[in-house]
């Protein structure tokens, strides 16, 4: 009886924090929940601050083979296709302790942030990493993509926030 009452508690806990009290539903056609994401120079980075540009938000853990992929193919994009979108890499746990080496290690510029209250994970809805979030002009969340795919074609996905 004791074991029913203990599985029962644990599944009605698990019930409530797999439903939790989200602030905003995550669909794409709904504007994008902003971050709270700071950069190696403790700044906020934002996607009201890039309003009017196409956005790619991709999150990262330091941990994740695909994420550091992913990042380096998002660099190689940015380099040959200037001022088409706007990038924020939002690292979340486990992050490096030092931002700037960890990008200077992989010849990365682009602009990396650390999510590290885990607060826009959690508005994302992110559980897997690299899992990366297409955002138009107007700050309406267009595309979602999961995880590492060799052929991706970044190209498409961008021209889908255009």
């Amino acid at each position: 009886m004791r074991i029913k009452h203990l599985t029962m508690a644990v599944l009605c806990a698990a019930v409530v924090a797999l439903t939790g009290c989200k602030e905003q539903k995550l669909a794409i056609g709904s504007p994008a929940p902003d971050l709270a994401v700071m950069d190696n120079a403790q700044q906020k980075m934002t996607l009201e601050s890039l309003r009017g540009q196409p956005v790619v938000v991709e999150f990262w853990s330091s941990t994740c083979g695909a994420c550091l992929v992913m990042m380096k193919a998002w660099q190689d994009y940015a380099d040959t296709h200037p001022n088409k979108m706007r990038f924020i890499g939002v690292g979340i746990k486990p992050y490096p302790d030092d931002l700037q080496a960890f990008a200077d290690k992989l010849n990365v510029s682009l602009p990396l942030g650390l999510d590290q209250l885990g607060i826009t994970q959690e508005k994302y809805q992110v559980v897997a990493t690299p899992t990366t979030f297409f955002i138009d002009r107007q700050g309406v969340l267009k595309e979602i993509h999961i995880g590492y795919s060799p052929g991706m074609d970044l190209d498409h996905y961008v021209n889908l926030i255009q």
